[in-house]
């Protein structure tokens, strides 16, 4: 996905590092501060250090049950020599030891465009559950700035894909960035029976003409796993009854688990296409996303919330250098979690498109420290 990132409203000078919250979060406003948010904060490298060697960028990824991870890419040639607006690989290795991908799968083997002329696809959540791989699908414009469709496609071995091609499973720009909660190898750390997945509506970030709304809420679906291509069995969550989560299946009663009305230093909203990402020993969840600029970092108890704005990372207008810069796309691969979940590798990527003085558009992993907001 090569980004049109000259949409800036204003430009900006660099802020600190940690900026303070002004989150709503589980249906509640947290109240703005000047000190860094209490509890868990993201540290980040300032860039990446481990590469796999592909071309392409967004990334969305699952732990197999074969023990190899699988990501998608967007516009690029992955591992291979062919370029396409999509494509799925299978990567072996560890950021230790070195990352080796093949490319498995793309264009048209992957999914179909929705919307017509002026649209193209890429891929936005990849969730292994029960041996299948499962991958969300989006029709995006030309220009990066509407997302009106979704559908999601399965395969067994990340070949060979199968997907409804009567009609998207999601359309009208609603819950059409879809992203599959991240818990683990083959899903094992699930909470119960069901596949969740988080959507944005509109746009998969800030959309720089306006054309549609800019994203500024994160909503929740969950699904049975065995019936994950099955519209009609998805649920979207509802609201808390007490302390219970409540689920509909209609999608125009769903409710926000986030909703951030913040604007970044450049003046872009900060919900974004990224990833959630399920912590078992802390038994937290975090939400990665992005701006031109910045990363922003949510955690959560449940994945319904509350979510609470841990920290934001500001790298600052461009143009950036080989030593320090932002990315978008983000996502914390379950694969690379230290065992103590103290540390973690986070991926982004930078388009050579963009007029960031550096590129970054490969399978990129920086090195990422959980800290005790707390004791900072």
């Amino acid at each position: 996905m090569r980004p049109n990132w000259r949409g800036t409203r204003a430009a900006g000078a660099a802020v600190a590092a940690v900026l303070t919250c002004g989150a709503m979060v589980g249906g509640s406003t947290a109240a703005a501060s000047d000190r860094p948010t209490r509890g868990l904060q993201l540290q980040v490298a300032d860039a990446p250090t481990v590469r796999a060697g592909a071309d392409g960028d967004l990334w969305p990824n699952c732990w197999g049950s074969d023990d190899q991870l699988y990501a998608a890419y967007g516009d690029g040639r992955g591992f291979g020599f062919t370029a396409s607006d999509i494509g799925v690989t299978r990567i072996s290795g560890t950021p230790a030891k070195g990352l080796r991908g093949v490319n498995l799968a793309q264009g048209d083997q992957i999914g179909q465009v929705w919307s017509g002329t002026g649209y193209t696809r890429k891929p936005t959540g990849m969730a292994c559950v029960a041996g299948k791989k499962y991958l969300a699908v989006q029709d995006l414009a030309y220009d990066f700035n509407r997302a009106p469709a979704a559908t999601i496609a399965s395969s067994a071995d990340g070949i060979n894909w199968s997907w409804d091609r009567t009609a998207p499973m999601f359309s009208g720009g609603v819950f059409t960035t879809v992203m599959f909660l991240d818990y683990g190898k083959d899903y094992r750390d699930a909470l119960d029976g069901y596949v969740y997945a988080y959507g944005i509506d509109g746009n998969w970030r800030d959309s720089y003409s306006d054309v549609v709304p800019d994203p500024t809420s994160l909503y929740l679906a969950r699904v049975p796993r065995d019936a994950v291509q099955e519209r009609s069995k998805w649920q979207f969550y509802q609201g808390l009854s007490g302390s219970q989560p409540q689920w509909t299946t209609n999608i125009e009663e769903k409710r926000p688990v986030l909703t951030d009305t913040r604007r970044s230093p450049l003046g872009h909203s900060v919900i974004s296409q990224g990833g959630v990402t399920y912590l078992p020993k802390s038994k937290q969840y975090v939400y990665t996303s992005w701006t031109e600029n910045t990363f922003e970092f949510y955690a959560a108890p449940t994945p319904w919330g509350p979510f609470r704005h841990t920290n934001s990372v500001d790298f600052g207008p461009y143009p950036w250098t080989a030593q320090r810069f932002g990315g978008y796309g983000l996502s914390l691969p379950s694969k690379f979690l230290a065992p103590d979940e103290r540390s973690a590798w986070l991926q982004s990527n930078v388009c050579p498109c963009a007029p960031a003085g550096m590129a970054d558009y490969d399978f990129s992993l920086r090195r990422v420290q959980f800290v005790d907001g707390a004791s900072r």
